[in-house]
């Protein structure tokens, strides 16, 4: 085939008969060649009757590679999306299977209500739940509720808290007293721990690293132990509609007056006050200046100076607390 080529100069032509005779080779193996090299596009027919003429080399080396190279990037395609294709296929298997097995699961933000309605649907008895962070918004809370809904109507014991903050949001409040009527138990307190659902005391779910994926947690020893801190804080907590019923405002308000001026000695931000009770810096803000005007203090430093002071030889407190926590 080298041969024929270098026989067939560009510009001239020839017949795989002329070529076979030149070259001493059969008639077959000339055509055959001459197929060959026309396939690949080194040779072209010419217009007389079975004659071929050689194709400039740049030319059909470029246009062979450049053919091969389209079908190299095609298959390299056709290799990305059967590879997305099968992650996604795996990730759809372990949420389909639950994933029996395993004590614990990372779970990605994007599935976490997915696995959140599947234990839902499963839990027959009982489900605590803590909701820390100040209010939630109306598009979590309607999202939330027929999930709750459909749990307590089944039978199942369902408690949940909230931060004391969350009383004065009308959204909160709202489906607090609607779950609350349907036959849920809700209570409040100052400072909760991180979110936490446990189902059945079974299966628990808390936040992940990134603060918006979960981690899904099955191991015996560790829900028990979670759930454990549930109850604890449950007997420390007040209902939710009892202030407006037993006076019990006052006291969930001093409470939080105590615990914000204690976390004022301890945390130097107001961001990580706000963060632990709920409430906006604006209300952190708030709070301390009117704890400066009350105590006398000339700057931040002299009112934790004072508040020390008071700690150790009280002064009294004041009956309510204005928490300014947006509705």
């Amino acid at each position: 085939m080298k041969l024929i080529h270098e026989e067939s100069p560009q510009g001239g032509t020839y017949t795989p008969g002329e070529l076979a005779s030149k070259l001493h080779v059969t008639d077959a193996e000339a055509r055959a060649a001459v197929a060959r090299l026309t396939s690949l596009g080194m040779l072209r027919p010419a217009d007389e009757r079975d004659a071929y003429t050689s194709a400039a080399a740049g030319v059909t080396t470029a246009r062979l590679v450049g053919s091969m190279h389209h079908s190299l990037q095609e298959a390299e395609k056709r290799i990305a999306e059967a590879t997305l294709a099968m992650a996604a296929l795996d990730q759809v298997s372990a949420l389909a299977a639950d994933v029996e097995g395993g004590d614990f699961l990372m779970v990605n933000h994007r599935d976490v209500n997915a696995l959140l309605d599947a234990a839902a649907a499963r839990c027959t008895s009982n489900l605590m739940t803590v909701q820390p962070g100040g209010p939630r918004t109306p598009e979590v809370l309607a999202q939330a509720h027929p999930r709750d809904t459909a749990m307590v109507d089944r039978g199942v014991r369902m408690r949940m808290l909230y931060p004391h903050s969350a009383r004065r949001s009308s959204a909160t409040a709202a489906i607090a007293e609607c779950m609350t009527q349907a036959g849920a138990e809700v209570r409040t307190l100052t400072i909760l721990c991180p979110r936490l659902i446990i189902f059945d005391r079974r299966i628990a779910f808390i936040p992940a690293d990134d603060g918006l994926s979960a981690l899904r947690i099955r191991h015996p020893s560790i829900v028990d132990f979670l759930a454990e801190t549930f109850e604890a804080a449950w007997r420390l907590a007040k209902p939710f509609a009892s202030n407006r019923d037993t006076g019990d405002g006052n006291a969930i308000a001093s409470d939080i007056h105590r615990t914000l001026t204690r976390l004022f000695t301890e945390e130097d931000k107001d961001s990580a006050i706000a963060r632990r009770l709920g409430i906006s810096e604006r209300s952190v803000r708030s709070h301390v200046a009117k704890l400066m005007a009350r105590l006398g203090a000339r700057n931040r430093t002299h009112l934790g100076y004072l508040l020390a002071l008071e700690e150790r030889h009280p002064l009294g407190e004041p009956a309510s607390t204005d928490l300014g926590v947006e509705s």
